[in-house]
């Protein structure tokens, strides 16, 4: 609980200050637009890297195979819900791709990594981080597609798949399968840029926030529907898929710890990116993730992760 609330107040602290600075008029979209291009071109890109850069694996091929094809099998249940929730709960008006976004793609990273380390020990945290791969290929993939196709039958482009993130993605594999070396200062570049995603993130979504009262975010019933979906059904139906499957309690706590984190701050960035004003689905990212410091304790609780 101590990990979660510490979290919880680093986000809320450059959540705040981008919404006080877009408050005082500072800041406004055409800068957040700018800012979250630079977030996903440059500054994830090195959050991807660093997760693999001149890092030890105690691993096998088979193993590291296997341990990627149990993260697809995660964000496989996650974005099948996704897709679903707007369907379940026909939600026939809004940004219904969006919905199907921020129910399918989880904070993994930020919020997800620190818990693992917390519960299960610093030896678990490369595994957690394999998450990462699966995580950025779907998102940029099958994430685009929905935002443009979620929105009024726009056509997808699926050149827009082919961008930084995926290719960081697809040379991080690389980097694993072949344990390139990179020099030390390189190390040290990305690391500093992956320390950069988060609070630059949440300065995008305090910014996007700054036209809106935040009592509005607790005021939509969908968004608590969706916040649902993410924060319970995801995590709960993962565990179903995988407790037969998976024998290491550490493996399976793991999985289903990341798969019980809120919606992904990179959900509104994309967003953004891709045209929609991130108004409702920065309220969906700061309502799931207050409501997972209540969610996260309780599953961990219920299913003895």
């Amino acid at each position: 609980m101590t990990v979660i609330f510490e979290k919880m107040a680093m986000m809320v602290i450059f959540l705040a200050g981008g919404y006080i600075f877009a408050r005082m008029k500072v800041v406004g979209p055409e800068f957040n637009k700018g800012l979250s291009k630079l977030v996903i071109n440059f500054f994830l890109v090195g959050l991807i890297l660093s997760s693999v850069v001149n890092k030890e694996f105690d691993m096998t091929g088979g193993e590291l195979l296997l341990s990627l094809g149990l993260w697809f099998v995660m964000i496989a249940v996650s974005v099948t819900l996704g897709w679903l929730t707007p369907r379940i709960f026909r939600m026939k008006s809004g940004d219904t791709g969006m919905y199907s976004l921020m129910v399918g793609f989880m904070n993994n990273g930020f919020m997800g990594f620190p818990l693992v380390v917390a519960i299960y020990g610093a030896d678990a945290l490369f595994f957690a981080a394999l998450s990462n791969i699966p995580f950025n290929l779907v998102l940029y993939t099958l994430g685009l597609i929905f935002l443009n196709s979620g929105e009024g039958g726009q056509k997808v482009n699926f050149k827009r798949v082919i961008n930084a993130p995926i290719v960081a993605t697809l040379a991080a594999i690389l980097i694993l399968a072949f344990k390139i070396p990179l020099p030390g200062f390189v190390e040290d570049t990305l690391g500093y840029m992956s320390s950069a995603t988060v609070p630059l993130s949440m300065m995008c979504i305090g910014v996007s926030l700054g036209g809106v009262a935040l009592k509005d975010a607790f005021c939509h019933p969908r968004l608590y529907l969706i916040s649902l979906m993410r924060l319970v059904a995801c995590p709960l139906i993962t565990w179903l898929v995988l407790k037969g499957i998976v024998a290491d309690p550490v493996m399976l706590g793991t999985i289903v710890l990341l798969s019980a984190t809120p919606t992904a701050v990179i959900c509104t960035i994309l967003g953004i990116e891709n045209g929609r004003d991130g108004i409702e689905s920065s309220e969906g990212v700061l309502l799931s993730t207050v409501l997972s410091t209540g969610t996260i304790p309780l599953l961990i609780s219920i299913l003895g992760l």
